[in-house]
């Protein structure tokens, strides 16, 4: 089978096909498994941007991110051929990198500075919406700038959730795996992080 070149990569990076197992994906998996090195360096580009993503808006640097990342990959290569094939590998993957995010947490390094690049602007923009595009461009990367200030203020359940379903956009239930909790435990948690984000942002009721 021939290697998926990489525009073919990016696109399925960029689509919803990755977390949904595409043909692609899983033939990727089982390449990698059969130790196809060129296979499992396809997979490293599907899901790193991510997955460093998820390190910077859990409050790690970028050198940090790319740490985290970089580790949790060397466990996926050590482990992969005990990945069984029909499952999740986006979760089983996630679950790795969650554990190697919280891993560099613990080091008592510098915490990290997120940039606005790095929260999608969907989220800000949708809170800006109505106003003139100069003016709607300002306030959302000042909301940008206020939502990474307050992700600090949660607590690392908190944040890990909000992280993976307003920022990664994961449903309740891909969460739930990931994590190996509850929908409704996920779903308290998101409510009390859009909470206390909502009243950081908008102190008054705005």
């Amino acid at each position: 089978m021939d290697a998926i070149k990489p525009a073919t990569l990016q696109e399925v990076a960029d689509s919803a096909a990755v977390r949904a197992e595409s043909a692609e994906v899983t033939a990727l998996v089982d390449r990698a498994k059969a130790g196809d090195a060129e296979a499992f360096s396809d997979l490293m580009c599907l899901y790193e941007r991510r997955i460093i993503a998820i390190g910077l808006q859990m409050g790690l640097s970028r050198d940090d991110a790319m740490d985290a990342c970089q580790d949790a990959f060397i466990k996926v290569f050590r482990y992969i051929r005990r990945f069984r094939s029909g499952e999740s590998f986006f979760k089983w993957l996630y679950r790795i990198a969650i554990h190697s995010v919280y891993d560099h947490l613990r080091k008592n390094r510098e915490p990290g500075v997120m940039s606005i690049e790095d929260v999608d602007p969907s989220i800000t923009g949708r809170m800006t919406d109505g106003t003139p595009a100069a003016d709607r461009a300002m306030a959302s990367a000042q909301l940008a700038k206020q939502l990474m200030d307050g992700l600090g203020s949660l607590s690392r359940q908190e944040r890990i959730v909000f992280v993976l379903r307003d920022l990664q956009e994961m449903s309740t239930a891909e969460i739930g795996t990931v994590l190996r909790l509850s929908q409704v435990t996920v779903r308290r948690h998101c409510t009390l992080a859009r909470e206390k984000l909502r009243r950081r942002l908008f102190p008054r009721g705005h």
